[in-house]
């Protein structure tokens, strides 16, 4: 969870989902590859994107998670992950989790999680059958995204307000990369979609399938 989520609506939306594959992960996951696990009840710390603070086995270095669910899509494999660029809350817009909120960003690593049912949505923890679980530093992701803005002409933030002002264009090419703007839903997010592989080699090796 990060600041401005629970005014919005998509986190209203989302969230008994997300809680749910939570619950997934906490059975599931957590026990087998990591150690001291535990999931943030305290407000302030969710607000500033942590849900569960670890550590790998063998491994003292605490990383604090903040898990990010494809809950919409579970029903069918996508083969891209949406970084949230920019919503609207009440008018005004608001940077999205992607971007570092100074001071107020304690997220070491995202928890990227591609849960999956037989054919149908998320509402409750036995409809998830299968999950891809990668795990990312957060600042080796935001480095490769600044390696590849500075290929190109046109910064990020200029694609966003691009999007934003528009009232026909639904997305952009930005660096071979889509940026989309969800006109259709009440925060009007704009993400940025990135290819699986291309997680995976900036990854380095920490996925899973269960």
């Amino acid at each position: 969870m990060a600041a401005y989520d629970e005014g919005r609506p998509k986190f209203k939306r989302d969230s008994i989902r997300e809680s749910l594959v939570g619950q997934f992960l906490d059975l599931k996951f957590y026990p087998k590859h990591f150690e001291n696990s535990r999931r943030i009840t305290e407000k302030n710390l969710q607000l500033s994107g942590v849900d569960v603070k670890s550590n790998f086995i063998g491994d003292d270095e605490e990383i604090l998670i903040d898990e990010k669910a494809a809950t919409s899509w579970a029903y069918r494999e996508i083969s891209t992950f949406a970084l949230e660029l920019s919503f609207l809350m009440n008018g005004e817009e608001i940077e999205g989790w992607f971007f570092p909120r100074k001071g107020k960003t304690l997220t070491t690593h995202w928890l990227f999680i591609w849960p999956r049912t037989s054919g149908g949505d998320i509402n409750s923890v036995e409809d998830i059958i299968s999950a891809e679980i990668m795990l990312m530093k957060t600042r080796d992701l935001r480095r490769w995204i600044r390696r590849m803005a500075s290929k190109s002409d046109t910064s990020i933030q200029e694609c966003i307000s691009y999007l934003r002002k528009s009232d026909s264009e639904k997305e952009i090419n930005w660096c071979g990369l889509r940026i989309i703007i969800s006109r259709q839903l009440p925060e009007q997010p704009i993400n940025i979609l990135i290819p699986k592989e291309i997680l995976m080699a900036v990854n380095k090796g920490r996925y899973w399938k269960i």
